[in-house]
């Protein structure tokens, strides 16, 4: 066996240099110094992503917050570079090993977690064929498993080792200050003003809002392997070095003036403090119930106070968090109102199949009120989407597809719980809670937002579920084994 590994190893050491080898020979033959540069880096890529696709696959997931956007590519088709042909060859690397005998981690796809995804497949693939614009449908439908399959169930496939857990976390982390290193030095050129913090971190993401999104998932991380880092062999050096990371991207976030991802770490510190006190998951769930059924009871009277903060945004720190709330005069705040309340009306015309998915920004202008559209609403929906990943998921999916997802977020939320409050593992515990409240940033930034369907937030979103589900999986697999005589 040893000598048969051996031998498997030799020859695709020896590919690896032929490819290598083969690419710089055509690169001198063409004489172009830039595809001298390219043609070797991709090729030596694609020997690697032969011989290693796991380790390949966690690279690609790790490059995301780096990638570039080419808007239309033809067929009106986007595309981010270099990671998604990079997931292509991914897929048909793993797809040629499931046909060569990969085995299929039968209990991973019988958890209900699996299940919820399977099923949230098969609904949107559903809904596709009953859409409005069936053609954008199957695009987003397309675009969704392309990143579902990879980063949900390939992931879970790898993270039954937890060493690739540990590898995309620091991957990932690693590209983000990267990126907001880059930004933080084009925004200081600025002098860090809130009107230039839109669009300051282009070519890699279009809006300060995605941006702020997608770090945000690295702030618990950091947090958990800062100070509880003794927990996982990380020196004392290390530990004082992430702290300053940790600063490092929490400036970045404060000045991207995102209020959304503000509320965001708000609410990941509040569910930390849940999780230091213990509370019972299913009492935080009756509470959260009760608290919306009061709410809805409560609708005009809660309206009507917020109606008396006419705080607009400012360059000032503390007038911009004041704004947060004001839905009187602040036309983002307004703006946004404005497209939930066109979301409740389309469910109420096609409310089990919805209008097909990603079909919301070309249909929700006719169920605006003139009465309650603003000075930045428009009908040709240039201008965001439904601004809320529940809304929009109501709208385009129906009922059926917005209790899917739900579910989706209810089971990853249990098995967190479940995880952080278990007493034998500590580490496990540890990392639940980071990779937990990395995600929950996002749970509560989709209030306001929906960016699910890009590769910014899809990876490390559809990632963090996967590395949820993986530790529970391990978890209960331990106990079951110290449960036998």
């Amino acid at each position: 066996m040893d000598q048969s590994r051996a031998h498997i190893g030799g020859w695709r050491r020896w590919l690896f240099i032929a490819l290598v080898g083969t690419a710089c020979g055509l690169a001198a033959a063409f004489g172009d110094p830039v595809i001298a540069a390219i043609l070797p880096l991709a090729l030596a890529l694609l020997a690697a992503a032969f011989h290693r696709p796991d380790y390949f696959l966690v690279f690609v997931a790790s490059l995301v917050p780096l990638s570039i956007g080419v808007n239309d590519i033809g067929a009106n088709l986007g595309l981010s570079l270099p990671t998604e042909p990079l997931i292509f060859i991914a897929l048909a690397i793993f797809a040629a090993k499931l046909f060569l005998g990969l085995r299929i981690d039968a209990e991973a796809m019988q958890h209900p977690m699996s299940l919820a995804v399977l099923f949230y497949l098969i609904w949107i693939f559903v809904t596709a064929l009953t859409s409005t614009m069936p053609l954008v449908s199957f695009k987003n439908v397309l675009a969704r498993t392309w990143f579902i399959v990879p980063f949900y169930f390939i992931f879970l496939h790898l993270f039954r080792q937890r060493r690739f857990i540990h590898l995309f976390l620091i991957g990932f982390t690693a590209a983000t200050l990267i990126l907001i290193l880059y930004t933080l030095g084009q925004h200081a050129r600025e002098g860090f003003l809130r009107s230039s913090s839109y669009s300051i971190m282009w070519p890699f993401f279009p809006d300060h809002g995605m941006y702020a999104a997608t770090i945000a998932f690295c702030v618990p991380i950091l947090a958990v392997f800062a100070f509880g880092g003794g927990w996982f062999g990380v020196n004392l050096n290390w530990r004082i070095a992430l702290t300053v990371v940790l600063g490092i991207v929490l400036f970045g976030i404060v000045v991207s003036y995102t209020r959304a991802t503000w509320l965001s770490l708000v609410a990941a510190a509040g569910v930390y403090v849940l999780f230091r006190l213990r509370i019972p998951f299913w009492s935080i769930i009756t509470v959260l119930v009760c608290t919306a059924g009061y709410a809805v009871s409560q609708e005009e009277r809660i309206l009507y106070e917020l109606e008396q903060n006419k705080q607009g945004s400012d360059d000032e720190l503390e007038g911009h968090v004041k704004s947060v709330s004001n839905i009187s005069t602040d036309p983002s705040n307004l703006e946004r109102i404005n497209r939930w309340k066109c979301a409740l009306r389309m469910v109420k015309v096609h409310p089990i199949t919805g209008f097909g998915p990603g079909t919301y920004v070309f249909q929700y202008g006719p169920f605006q009120l003139s009465s309650e559209e603003t000075i930045i609403s428009t009908h040709s929906g240039t201008l965001g989407d439904a601004h809320s990943e529940y809304f929009s998921h109501l709208s385009e999916t129906g009922i059926p597809g917005f209790l899917i997802y739900l579910s989706i977020l209810f089971i990853v939320s249990q098995r967190a719980f479940r995880l952080v409050y278990q007493p034998d593992d500590r580490r496990i515990a540890l990392l639940a809670t980071g990779i937990y409240l990395g995600l929950m940033t996002y749970l509560t930034h989709a209030l306001l937002n929906n960016y699910s369907g890009i590769d910014k937030v899809a990876v490390p979103f559809w990632g963090f579920c996967a590395a949820i589900i993986a530790l529970d999986l391990d978890w209960m697999r331990r106990k079951r084994r110290a449960a036998q005589p």
